[in-house]
């Protein structure tokens, strides 16, 4: 081989390394940009990722909110409430106390207040007075009777009065005891210790 074939051999070698060189250079350069275009994809899908997160969350925090302003307005909604209803028992106490007031009156006070409870307020003191027409009346009768018999009205009153005991203990002789009325039967013993207290038993 003479020395112009080496030579011209030895320029192409050359050459050949430098292309190679520049062959890798260029390999390492596409490594390297498409391992830079990977990070990118990567962090391009990360970012995706992160924004849909962010929006989640962003949703949720937007639900929370709502839901918090319908929970403050169900709760001042019963404090208005609670409050109207604090109002509302205070004006049925204060009407309580009024009808308490009242009941310790006489009945006929009452009756002068209140239209409904006049009406059966006159019903019974027709029924009282009636009745009481008919105790007069057994009275008038009883010292009519009395009288024909040659009793006094002293003698009269005082078997009048032992009947009365006797209407109260329950020994009466034609079935006319307390306990045949339930509104005497009641009252009979505190009537009778008033009696007794007086020295009419």
């Amino acid at each position: 081989m003479s020395a112009r074939q080496t030579a011209v051999i030895n320029g192409l070698l050359a050459e050949n390394v430098g292309k190679n060189d520049l062959v890798r250079s260029a390999q390492a350069k596409a490594i390297d940009a498409d391992r830079r275009a990977s990070d990118a994809e990567h962090r391009a899908r990360m970012n995706e990722g992160s924004a849909q997160h962010i929006e989640v969350l962003r949703n949720n925090i937007a639900k929370l909110q709502y839901e918090l302003s319908e929970a403050n307005s169900a709760r001042f909604k019963l404090i208005d409430e609670n409050a109207a209803l604090t109002m509302e028992l205070a004006k049925y106490k204060q009407q309580a106390n009024e009808f308490r007031s009242l009941l310790s009156r006489p009945m006929k006070e009452i009756a002068d207040m209140s239209g409904d409870f006049k009406k059966a307020y006159e019903v019974q003191q027709q029924m009282l007075a009636e009745w009481i027409m008919g105790q007069k009346a057994y009275k008038e009768t009883a010292m009519q009777l009395g009288m024909e018999v040659g009793k006094s009205s002293e003698e009269i009153q005082q078997l009048a009065t032992q009947n009365a005991n006797a209407v109260l203990e329950n020994r009466t002789e034609h079935g006319n005891d307390s306990t045949t009325s339930p509104t005497l039967a009641d009252h009979a013993s505190a009537i009778l210790a008033i009696r007794r207290k007086n020295g009419k038993a």
